[in-house]
């Protein structure tokens, strides 16, 4: 009969070592919702991820009008988006935060998700603000070709 020998557990990898990838939570110049948010700092918490915001902010060339507004808008959401880093950091998650403005904000935000070598989207734009076509309008785009895995809420 052979004896099994007890041997010490090989000690665990720190997040550093483990080389994880970033999580991205994703929104069109409107609110996060309250799930996406949850979701996202608790994947960055637990795998050692950095957490990117990215408000990707649609352009339209030909309303000047509607790019004054999305400036009015954009500091009312800049301060929900401070708020949204504040709570992950205060998770120990390390953020960071990016805002462009294209006319083409999903396509440039999944070229930057390739970039940056994202593992995780969560797209957490507010239903509600961003209205139902243009909600799953931004879904289809994002499912098409992801560089990453995606999280959308149902």
């Amino acid at each position: 009969m052979r004896e099994t020998l007890d041997r010490p557990a090989p000690p665990a990898a720190d997040p550093a070592a483990r080389n994880v990838r970033p999580v991205m939570l994703l929104t069109l110049n409107v609110e996060l919702e309250e799930p996406a948010i949850a979701f996202a700092i608790d994947s960055a918490a637990e795998t050692g991820a950095e957490l990117y915001i990215c408000d990707a902010i649609p352009l339209e060339y030909r309303n000047y009008v509607g790019h004054v507004a999305r400036q009015y808008a954009e500091q009312t959401i800049r301060k929900h988006l401070d708020e949204v880093a504040r709570r992950a950091r205060d998770r120990g998650v390390s953020t960071s935060q990016l805002a462009f403005h294209n006319p083409k904000p999903v396509k440039t935000a999944l070229e930057i998700a390739r970039t940056e070598r994202i593992g995780l989207l969560v797209f957490g734009a507010s239903r509600k603000e961003l209205g139902k076509r243009g909600f799953k309008k931004a879904v289809k785009r994002i499912r098409q070709d992801p560089p990453c895995l995606v999280w959308v809420q149902d």
